[in-house]
């Protein structure tokens, strides 16, 4: 089973508009609301994928049943720990004339050390069941920056594997409790690392040095440059795929589904690349917040290639 935390949750109200232009009044095309929040979208990326997977993380009492009645209806396992307030609502606007997505994410309501202990307890009794634990984006108010670094290391007493996705601190914490797998976007690594990234070289030379802090692998999305995925020993690219980009939002955490598929399933590191890969292109293609479904999965996975790199 893979383990997903989504400790700040949220409702993504996604707009499409033709042309965006700040300050200007932006005529919207489609818009959709959807319960997000990373840890969640990779689990029902995985569930589509044909995956085993439950649902950890915090639901705000203010919103009441309206995030576990989501986690219902995309038939997901979970098991949320109650706190005060209510969830954050994030506003994505995707140009589709330019594929290009504005986010503007609230940061949610506080959580204090209670309910932290309250989570962790939950965590304790679902790491024994699990093979991966997947730690994927923000943390609210009251969370102390290494969070994600203690947790992979109350992961790694239980033998199980932790997968990072996250910016910031939280990344550059996370990576000292020596995760299996971390997928920076360019953004993040260059943030997290104070260098520029400006080619693929760039990518591959700060991921070379992640990794001798160790890390198992660093998987670097490079948007429509492609992917890069390093080891210890060798290095990987995927150039990806042309396809009609529709939604930007989920392609993110369907990469590090497909990763997690293939890691569990214990597959070649070139083959986690792939499945990675695959999984983002397969959620490209659908509108909002939408992680791939199996079929579109299986239609990409063909038109993906992977080459080894010096």
């Amino acid at each position: 089973m893979v383990i997903t935390v989504t400790l700040n949750p949220c409702i993504d109200r996604t707009v499409q508009v033709e042309g965006f232009v700040p300050g200007k009044t932006n005529r919207v095309s489609a818009s959709r609301c959807d319960a997000a929040g990373k840890g969640i979208n990779v689990s029902a990326a995985l569930k589509n994928l044909g995956e085993d997977t439950r649902c950890l993380g915090f639901n705000f009492r203010g919103s009441g049943e309206f995030l576990p009645r989501a986690l219902c209806e995309k038939g997901l396992s979970g098991e949320l720990t109650e706190v005060g307030g209510t969830l954050r609502t994030n506003i994505k606007i995707f140009d589709a004339g330019a594929g290009v997505m504005t986010e503007l994410n609230e940061a949610g309501a506080e959580v204090g050390p209670d309910a932290l202990e309250r989570f962790e307890r939950t965590l304790e009794r679902n790491l024994p069941k699990a093979s991966l634990l997947v730690l994927d984006g923000s943390t609210p108010p009251g969370v102390p920056e290494n969070y994600y670094r203690l947790l992979a290391e109350r992961a790694e007493r239980h033998g199980v594997r932790t997968v990072i996705d996250a910016g910031g601190e939280l990344l550059l914490e996370g990576i000292k409790g020596s995760p299996y797998l971390i997928k920076p976007n360019r953004d993040e690594l260059e943030e997290a690392f104070g260098e520029r990234i400006a080619s693929r070289a760039d990518a591959l030379r700060v991921a070379r040095r992640v990794v001798k802090l160790g890390v198992g692998m660093v998987c670097v999305s490079l948007g429509k440059e492609g992917a890069l995925l390093v080891t210890e020993d060798d290095a990987w690219f995927s150039a990806g795929a042309d396809v009609p980009v529709r939604g930007l939002q989920g392609a993110g955490d369907s990469m590090v589904a497909g990763m997690s598929y293939a890691l569990v399933r214990g597959m070649p590191i070139p083959e986690v690349l792939r499945y990675g890969a695959a999984a983002a292109h397969a959620s490209l293609v659908l509108e909002g917040t939408r992680m791939c479904t199996r079929k579109g999965f299986l239609q990409m996975l063909p038109l993906i290639s992977v080459e080894k790199i010096e």
